[in-house]
């Protein structure tokens, strides 16, 4: 970002006995300014910082495995999640649904613009991101946590970063904030990253579109290591591998049981108590199909 954030205001309201098994996190919810891609890659962005701030604590189902049915209710009907959590054995009570929103605004200023002819006022193109993290029990629709902040954004600054970096700290502060046990000790994040399938269009514009929504995806990526992974397939890419697993570093997962994989699903796949079947291509060599973990 080209501005600090503010510091992230947050609310609670304590579930007494609250035991968390399991978050599902919606897609990224705007109210316009944000291209449907930068959606779909905020989104990612979301379902992997879930996964990485929860860090084993609990099951996480990404924004790519549920759909939403009724955006402007908090209960079980909100999206179709209770399937697949009925399906995975655990309690409804102890879900919570991750539900977040970026609002862009524009934001009236003026700055001095440099020009052959020396520098002369003019009005700048500034705009406003806030974020609203929601930590909702759906069994109950209780906003057991919600934490927000803004940050103003100079799109003529040095570093800007997208909403990104804001939805991060949003997220970590609601999760945080969250008063309630964990159904299980926390693990070793996974170190990955998220690879979208392929978007933007053709051509020039159409490659530095998805190496701009592959960065947005992914805190952290380089500009010349996005250039390299564009050319691999959509999945997960593995930094850093587990000894005790079958990964290794450079791998792309694929597929999971016959479904494409995500950073979620994965790491779901190695709290589980059964064997699954991965679809891997790695660095070098041909695609391999292991039983993991």
């Amino acid at each position: 970002m080209a501005a600090c954030a503010s510091t992230p205001v947050r609310r609670t309201d304590p579930v007494p006995g609250l035991r968390v098994s399991a978050v599902v996190v919606e897609p990224l919810r705007t109210s316009g300014g944000v291209s449907d891609d930068d959606v779909l890659a905020l989104s990612a962005r979301l379902g992997l910082r879930a996964v990485t701030r929860i860090s084993g604590r609990a099951r996480v189902w990404g924004p790519t495995e549920i759909r939403v049915l009724h955006p402007d209710r908090a209960d079980w009907t909100a999206t179709d999640a209770l399937t697949v959590i009925k399906a995975s054995g655990v309690a409804p009570a102890e879900v919570l649904l991750l539900r977040a929103r970026l609002e862009r605004s524009s934001a009236e200023g003026r700055q001095e613009v440099a020009g052959r002819a020396g520098s002369a006022a003019g009005a700048s193109a500034e705009w406003i991101d806030r974020v609203r993290v929601e930590l909702i029990q759906p069994s109950t629709s209780t906003v057991v946590v919600e934490s927000s902040a803004e940050v103003r954004v100079d799109p003529f600054g040095s570093g800007v970063q997208g909403p990104g970096p804001l939805i991060d700290q949003v997220l970590d502060d609601a999760v945080t904030g969250l008063e309630a046990g964990w159904a299980r000790a926390p693990l070793p994040a996974l170190d990955v990253w998220t690879l979208l399938p392929p978007s933007g269009g053709m051509g020039l514009d159409g490659e530095l579109r998805r190496l701009g929504q592959l960065r947005l995806a992914n805190p952290g990526l380089g500009e010349d290591e996005a250039a390299r992974l564009m050319r691999r397939p959509p999945g997960v890419y593995v930094r850093q591998a587990e000894v005790i697993t079958r990964l290794h570093a450079g791998d792309v997962v694929t597929g999971l049981d016959g479904a494409p994989a995500s950073p979620p699903s994965l790491d779901r796949a190695r709290q589980g108590t059964r064997e699954v079947r991965l679809d891997i291509e790695p660095a070098t060599g041909s695609v391999r199909h292991v039983r993991w973990p």
